[in-house]
C-alpha cells in the first residue's frame, strides 16, 4: 500500500475504530432508528440504481465496503470486488455472507486501490465523503475512483445546503463532519475527469446525505 493511502486512512481515523463484535452488528446498530431506517433504503434504492446502470455483467467495486450492507445487490453482478481499510470489516463481511467466487475482499485504501486502470464498470463508496475534510483528501479519492471505473463512479457526501446542517449552525453545536456543497463536489469530480448524471435528492431539504452517480469522460 502507497504512502498516499496509509495517510488519507490514518487522516480519517478509520483504521481501527471499532472492534469485530461491534462491526458485525454495525447495520443493525448504525440503523435503528426510524430515521435512519429510512436513510438505510433511500441508499440501498440508490444502489439499485447504480446497479441497474451498469447490469448484472458488469464489474463492481464497493469501497468502502464495511460488513456487506449492499452485498445482496451488488453480488449478482458478474464480479464483485469488496473493498475496506478494516480487517475486522471484512472479517465481518466474510462470516456473514460467504461470499461466491465472483466476489473478492481485499483490504485497502480508499486513495490505494490495488486494481488497474479501467477494471470495473461501477465505483461504489457510500459514507466515506463526509468523513473527508479537505478538498485534498476528496480530490484524491476521487482520482482513484476514477482511475479504476471505465464508466460510473456512485457516492455519497454530506451537504452543507440541508436543514440538518443550517440548524446546527444556528444553535452552535459542533460540526462533527466534512459538509460541502453539491456544487463543490461536482467541481472537484469535474477535476478527476468524471461529469454528473445522477442526484438524489435533487434538493436536499432536511436531510444532509446526498448521493451522486458520475460518468467517467
Amino acid at each position: 500500500m502507497s504512502d498516499t493511502g496509509e495517510c488519507l486512512a490514518n487522516s480519517l481515523g478509520l483504521k481501527h475504530r471499532e472492534d469485530y463484535e461491534s462491526v458485525k452488528q454495525y447495520d443493525q446498530t448504525r440503523f435503528r432508528s426510524a430515521r435512519m431506517r429510512r436513510l438505510d433504503a433511500r441508499e440501498k434504492a440508490f444502489a439499485r440504481l447504480a446497479f441497474d446502470l451498469v447490469g448484472p455483467q458488469a464489474a463492481i467495486l464497493d469501497v468502502p465496503c464495511g460488513n456487506g450492507r449492499f452485498f445482496d445487490i451488488f453480488s449478482q453482478s458478474r464480479q464483485l470486488t469488496m473493498a475496506d481499510y478494516s480487517e475486522n470489516m471484512l472479517k465481518a463481511c466474510r462470516e456473514k455472507h460467504n461470499p461466491g467466487k465472483n466476489v473478492q475482499l481485499i483490504r485497502s485504501d480508499i486513495a490505494a486501490l490495488p486494481l488497474p486502470d479501467g477494471s470495473v464498470d461501477l465505483a461504489f463508496c457510500m459514507r466515506l465523503f463526509h468523513h473527508m475534510t479537505t478538498d485534498a483528501m476528496r480530490s484524491a479519492a476521487l482520482r482513484e475512483l476514477a482511475r479504476v471505473s471505465r464508466k460510473y463512479v456512485a457516492l455519497s457526501f454530506y451537504n452543507c445546503r440541508s436543514f440538518r446542517y443550517c440548524r446546527k449552525k444556528l444553535f452552535g453545536r459542533k460540526i462533527a463532519h466534512g459538509y460541502i456543497t453539491a456544487g463543490h463536489l461536482t467541481a472537484l469530480a469535474r477535476e478527476a475527469g468524471l461529469s454528473l448524471v445522477h442526484r438524489v435528492p435533487k434538493v436536499n431539504l432536511v436531510e444532509q446525505q446526498c448521493m451522486m452517480i458520475f460518468e467517467k469522460k
